[in-house]
């Protein structure tokens, strides 16, 4: 009997030991139900282990981050994510990982009123990605390249317009 409880302790540990793996198969990954912070684990496993002690709100220079039904969230509706991870530097849980790849499950919706596809030349939005998701053509609305995106709102930040949302994508 000591010996199984032996080998139990011995795997567990172990396994705490190891960092958190970023799901390999995205038909594994459990949908999200909000926008989270960046570096977010799967989300079954997120809503697992954040328990809403609000430490990565507070250590939030943008304010982006909330905390609804005792869960952290993003509200990129007034400012963006600087990708900063002083959420993750504070998340006590490991809710937030470094080793989780970015993926704030926003995306840029563009407006008819951008002053670009009104034949007025600006590609704000393009400079203001750092991840160079977006490409502007003349007279043409933006263009976004999914796979380059990770929802940090940066873009809809430097859109002196205000023609650019942020849609939730599960």
């Amino acid at each position: 009997m000591s010996e199984l409880i032996n080998k139990n302790r011995r795997g567990f540990l172990s396994r705490l030991s190891k960092p958190i793996q970023n799901i390999s198969d995205e038909s594994e990954a459990t949908l999200r139900d909000a926008p989270r912070p960046p570096h977010a684990v799967d989300e079954a496993l997120f809503c697992r282990l954040c328990d809403g002690c609000e430490k990565c709100r507070d250590a939030c220079p943008n304010s982006v981050i909330e905390i609804e039904s005792e869960l952290a969230r993003l509200n990129l509706d007034y400012n963006e994510c600087s990708l900063c991870e002083e959420c993750v530097k504070a998340c006590p849980t490991g809710a937030l990982h470094t080793s989780i790849d970015v993926n704030i499950s926003l995306r840029p919706i563009f407006s008819k009123g951008c002053d670009n596809y009104l034949q007025l030349e600006c590609n704000q939005c393009e400079s203001g990605c750092p991840f160079s998701a977006i490409t502007v053509e003349d007279g043409e609305l933006p263009v976004l390249n999914s796979e380059l995106c990770v929802g940090c709102g940066q873009c809809r930040s430097s859109c002196y317009v205000g023609a650019i949302s942020m849609q939730f994508i599960a």
